[in-house]
């Protein structure tokens, strides 16, 4: 018959030491997939002799007397390595008279005499926070209540205002790159304000003191984090609890202080680049958040008013809000200043080769640019149809041969000086100016300028009746092809710069040519029509291509269908085809899971991707329509695991 533990127990030798039981909810956060985050209990057990760890244990909560004891009495069998061998302490020392009493049949029965320590000992703290250092890997920041001047009272009404700001949501108007100046007194000069939240990554606000910081940020393609001040950069984030710290956490649960929801605590943080640290604001700066924080919704409620064009009319506006220190007049700009001359294009529109944030892992990886395939497509062609490839002009066929050894080419600094060698050889290449647009353009508008040239080119090389004869098969022949990307970045280029009706006739224009649509552009012209609130186009635009099944289609058929006649059986319909196509996207339309920062390389039809992806795109479609998340949002738990398939003998 087996021994009962506590048989096991009072066999093992006894030592003339004594043990402190710490139980301490840990400074670090456990998230398992598909779980909310939790805060561990650390048990930890220390020889009070030498202060040696002789044993430990981590549970999600509160340990209990019965995990307790368990933890003893594996500890007693099993120490820690480099704790020494199995033996029973003449005493044990525990904070808590409940749990002293609930263990202490026990220990008398196994002959371990009870200690009941009014606290810990004060070196615990340093033993414990070391510990959370070594787990969370960097140093956590101090709370706000270590700033300066600051009171519970005023982080209270800072919070206050932070959530009346988040509740606005404001970032549904604005996009980051639609500035505001705003001047809070005594200041004599404005901070400028990014609004972060329209892409649904980020959200709250980036505050700059001068503009040309600001303008480093849209005029530099390399890392964002260079482009900061030196002095730091101030942001009011609001983020999930996992990225809150710990200070703060245990102030908000003494204080009361107002959070909206898990997603939406307040961080104000600064960055400090020169000693890579991160910081809190100073009191001067946590008021400035506080007043721009309760005026930036008033101003944009009562001024903003639509241009009909894909922006606001330019207005300024001065009001009064309440603060912690009374009532403050908040000069509110937009826009901040003009960025448009400054905003960097974005990547190119018809390649990739990855996105890994990892320079030396991207340079593992062979590079690889589809445009490349076409010269080898070319001469198959020609060989099977016996037909001379090219235009029927040598210098442009030799420019384009260039070209798709551009396409082949990694180094960056060779496909440019093979693509002005293009340029050289024919002014005629389109492709050319594509190549310069994407990798030499360093503002959309130079951007822009380049794509022109290439359509120019693309056309004088097609020839004006070309348009006539092969409109309708436009990408099926591969010497329109260069023609057609730089017709696509020109109106991409276009977008980000808010032309948008010239944006719009170029995509109807490319569908028009090649309603097959082999580069996505009605998914581009989906978006900008959603965006304009030009919904009949848009719901034209879906009854054409109505064997579409994606993401996309579907579910912006549902919004339009909601749009047009709320919760109705129709809208009902077209939501259930959707969420049959892909039950991932309402998680991120009501904002149950954050877009993450990076998007996908890869789009799988039904998948978690495909989510992502049409989130990003749309999100902002929900968000304006009245109550058209709250619709979706039922659907927002996670889909039901797939069951694999059952295997078969053959």
């Amino acid at each position: 018959m087996p021994k009962s533990p506590v048989s096991l127990i009072k066999a093992l030798p006894a030592a003339d030491e004594h043990w402190l039981v710490v139980i301490h909810r840990l400074r670090l956060w456990i998230t398992p997939p598909n779980e909310p985050p939790t805060r561990p209990y650390g048990l930890f057990i220390f020889a009070l002799e030498n202060g040696l760890l002789v044993g430990n244990d981590l549970t999600p909560e509160l340990p209990t007397a019965e995990q307790v004891q368990a933890a003893l009495f594996k500890t007693m069998r099993k120490p820690a390595p480099m704790a020494g061998s199995a033996r029973r302490p003449a005493g044990i020392a525990l904070v808590g008279e409940t749990l002293a009493q609930a263990l202490g049949p026990v220990l008398k029965e196994i002959d371990v005499k009870l200690a009941l320590a009014p606290e810990y000992p004060f070196e615990m703290d340093a033993i414990l926070r070391e510990f959370e250092a070594h787990m969370n890997g960097s140093e956590v920041p101090p709370g706000l209540l270590s700033v300066e001047g600051v009171t519970p009272e005023f982080v209270g009404d800072l919070f206050a205002a932070a959530a009346e700001f988040y509740r606005a949501r404001p970032w549904i108007a604005l996009s980051n790159e639609q500035t505001l100046a705003v001047r809070v007194p005594p200041e004599r000069q404005p901070r400028y304000v990014s609004i972060m939240g329209n892409g649904g990554v980020e959200y709250g606000l980036a505050i700059y003191e001068k503009w040309e910081d600001l303008e480093r940020l849209f005029e530099t393609a390399d890392d964002p984090m260079e482009t900061l001040p030196d002095k730091g950069a101030h942001s009011f984030l609001f983020n999930p609890i996992t990225f809150v710290p710990f200070d703060d956490l245990d102030a908000i649960e003494r204080h009361s202080w107002e959070v909206v929801n898990s997603e939406a605590y307040p961080v104000p943080m600064v960055y400090h680049k020169a000693s890579d640290t991160i910081r809190r604001p100073s009191l001067k700066d946590l008021r400035w958040d506080e007043a721009a924080l309760r005026a930036i919704p008033i101003a944009l409620r009562d001024s903003l008013k639509p241009t009909g064009l894909g922006d606001y009319e330019p207005f300024e506006t001065t009001l009064e809000v309440n603060t912690h220190g009374g009532p403050v007049m908040v000069d509110v700009k937009y826009p901040g200043g003009n960025l448009e001359g400054l905003m960097r294009p974005g990547p190119g529109l018809d390649w990739q080769h990855g996105d890994l944030d990892d320079a030396e892992e991207k340079d593992k990886l062979p590079f690889f640019d589809r445009r490349s395939m076409e010269g080898i497509m070319q001469q198959a062609i020609a060989q099977q149809l016996g037909a001379q490839p090219g235009s029927g002009d040598p210098q442009l066929d030799q420019a384009q041969q260039i070209m798709y050894q551009a396409w082949e080419e990694s180094n960056p600094g060779k496909r440019l000086t093979l693509a002005h060698q293009a340029l050289a050889t024919s002014p005629d290449c389109a492709d050319a100016y594509v190549l310069l647009a994407e990798e030499e353009a360093d503002t959309v508008g130079r951007a822009l300028e380049y794509y022109r040239r290439g359509v120019e080119a693309g056309r004088r090389a097609l020839g004006e009746d070309y348009f006539s004869e092969a409109a309708g098969d436009f990408w099926g022949l591969l010497e329109t092809r260069p023609y057609m990307r730089a017709l696509h970045g020109q109106a991409s280029m276009l977008w980000q710069l808010r032309r948008h009706e010239e944006a719009l006739a170029i995509y109807r224009e490319m569908l028009r040519l090649n309603p097959g649509d082999n580069q996505g552009v009605r998914y581009s012209l989906l978006h900008l029509l959603l965006e304009l609130d030009r919904r009949d186009e848009a719901r034209a635009l879906i009854a054409q291509y109505a064997d579409e099944y994606s993401a996309a289609w579907l579910y912006t058929q549902a919004l339009l269908a909601f749009q047009q006649e709320g919760d109705s059986d129709n809208s009902r319909r077209a939501l259930k085809e959707a969420l049959k196509q892909n039950p991932h996207v309402p998680a991120y339309l009501a904002e149950k899971k954050r877009i993450p920062n990076l998007s996908p390389d890869y789009i799988s039809p039904g998948e978690e991707t495909e989510a992502i992806d049409y989130a990003t795109a749309h999100l902002n479609d929900w968000r304006r329509t009245p109550g058209a998340v709250e619709w979706i949002a039922p659907h927002a738990s996670p889909p039901p695991k797939r069951k694999a398939p059952r295997k078969t003998r053959r």
